[in-house]
């Protein structure tokens, strides 16, 4: 359990990290070169780790499987990263990351709707936590 929570504490460092660097990067290039950028080189080395430690995992994989794969890699990697640099650029990395956490909202709300996943008491909470952080976020202007 405690190894869990330190990557993930890990994993917000480096997305917090990426923000305030994606930032920085902007002032000079447009949104659309960052993203380009950002993917090519975040496929490079994924597609090498990727190889390296799991290749016969990956050619295991079903065709369906693959398939979805590729779509949650489609709408993270490309439309996420895409609108994600384009909020940054708009507001800054810190409002920015603070709506983008709302992550677990949605994905609640779709493994709900798509997964027959069901709500209990503390997955409400953290719902409704979640919206009032991002609705105290917004309204900070």
């Amino acid at each position: 359990m405690l190894a869990g929570i330190l990557l993930s504490l890990m994993a917000a460092l480096g997305f917090g990290l990426s923000a305030v660097f994606i930032k920085a990067a902007m002032s000079s290039v447009s949104v659309k070169t960052a993203t380009v950028v950002s993917l090519i080189s975040s496929t490079v080395v994924t597609m090498i780790f990727a190889l390296i430690f799991h290749s016969k995992e990956i050619l295991a994989l079903s065709p369906m499987a693959f398939l979805w794969f590729i779509l949650a890699g489609l709408i993270t990697f490309l439309g996420g990263r895409l609108l994600n640099f384009q909020a940054i650029n708009l507001v800054g990395a810190s409002k920015a990351s603070a709506v983008v956490s709302a992550t677990p909202l949605f994905a609640a709300i779709l493994a709900v709707t798509f997964l027959n996943e069901t709500v209990n008491l503390m997955l409400g909470i953290g719902t409704m936590m979640i919206v009032t952080g991002i609705a105290l976020v917004v309204m900070q202007e």
